[in-house]
């Protein structure tokens, strides 16, 4: 009984942590993805999966479909160079929402930024902190 009550609790914090994460970061859905790629056939409607499946995006579960953070693509649309690189660097036992508040969270290594922002910079030091952290979370 006891035990029921902590599960609801946590769930319902992560259900607000989900929310405000997609608040602050906004959520594509297929459509939108392939809505924004610039460069690509109006043919291939399915993109983020394929992206998402090659390991060059990652999307997390959100509110019954694949969400895909839009802070990993371009302006063109395509994936952003070194995120494929960071995804690689991190665990890949790690849950699609363990990657999400990763890449939002600021760490020190990175000046405070976080590593979703270093990406859109280019800033290269992100896929030392993530292989870093992927060394620690494994340990």
């Amino acid at each position: 009984m006891y035990v029921a009550k902590f599960e609801e609790q946590i769930c319902a914090v992560n259900n607000i942590r989900i929310d405000t994460f997609a608040r602050e970061f906004p959520l594509l859905d297929s459509r939108s993805v392939h809505a924004r790629w610039r460069k690509g056939s109006w043919q291939i409607t399915r993109i983020g999966e394929i992206w998402k499946r090659t390991g060059k995006v990652f999307s997390v579960p959100y509110e019954g479909i694949d969400a895909y953070p839009s802070f990993q693509f371009a302006e063109d649309g395509t994936p952003l160079p070194l995120m494929e690189t960071v995804l690689n660097a991190l665990p890949s036992d790690m849950t699609p929402w363990q990657r999400a508040f990763w890449m939002t969270s600021p760490k020190a290594e990175l000046g405070g930024s976080n590593p979703a922002n270093s990406i859109q910079t280019g800033d290269s030091r992100v896929v030392g902190v993530a292989s870093k952290f992927g060394i620690d979370f494994l340990n």
